[in-house]
């Protein structure tokens, strides 16, 4: 049964909301690196993973290829990481963490652990699991939708204005986010 208007709105908001959340803790972070923010992290924990290319670096963090060139560039110059020949083509170069960068992202992710220990301190494991398994299916499910989007793609019309009349999703005719047609961007505002 597909999720009803109330409980996409609600959903939305409490995740627009824990967003803001997370985004005002960034000011209360320790900072482990002098020359690390917040704006950097993405590329060191997507390289952590293994070494690429500048645009495919770029596609796996959502940004465009010139931020995350002036980001690699600075995390080169404080010895994060490294350019390395790349062993599938000699004649171009993959990025690589250095010893440093590796330390710094298994340090930030014991301490991000730690941390999320002590906020879900009255949680049980399984509910913690449990919230676990449905965050990661959202995450895929968002970037699913998102590789199905195009440049310049009309919007969908928002839940409760189907021309039927129809508020719920349910009895809408149209497509929900799970099944949403290819080419309609996400309906998550960035105004929020």
């Amino acid at each position: 049964m597909p999720v009803g208007a109330r409980t996409a709105e609600e959903l939305s908001t409490t995740l627009i909301r824990l967003m803001k959340v997370f985004t005002s803790l960034r000011a209360h972070a320790p900072r482990l690196h002098p020359a690390v923010d917040s704006t950097h992290y993405p590329v060191l924990f997507r390289l952590m993973r293994e070494p690429q290319r500048v645009s495919s670096l770029a596609d796996c963090i959502h940004s465009d290829v010139s931020t995350v060139s002036r980001q690699v560039s600075h995390l080169v110059q404080h010895g994060l990481v490294e350019k390395i020949e790349d062993p599938r083509d000699g004649r171009a170069q993959v990025l690589s963490l250095t010893e440093e960068g590796r330390t710094l992202i298994e340090q930030v992710t014991r301490d991000r652990g730690s941390w999320f220990a002590v906020l879900l301190a009255d949680w049980s494991d399984e509910d913690a699991s449990t919230l676990l398994a449905l965050m990661q299916r959202f995450a895929d499910d968002v970037e699913a939708f998102k590789g199905r989007l195009s440049p310049g793609s009309t919007p969908p019309a928002p839940l409760g204005s189907d021309p039927t009349g129809s508020t719920d999703v349910a009895e809408s005719s149209g497509p929900t986010p799970h099944t949403a047609a290819p080419n309609t961007p996400h309906p998550i505002s960035k105004e929020h």
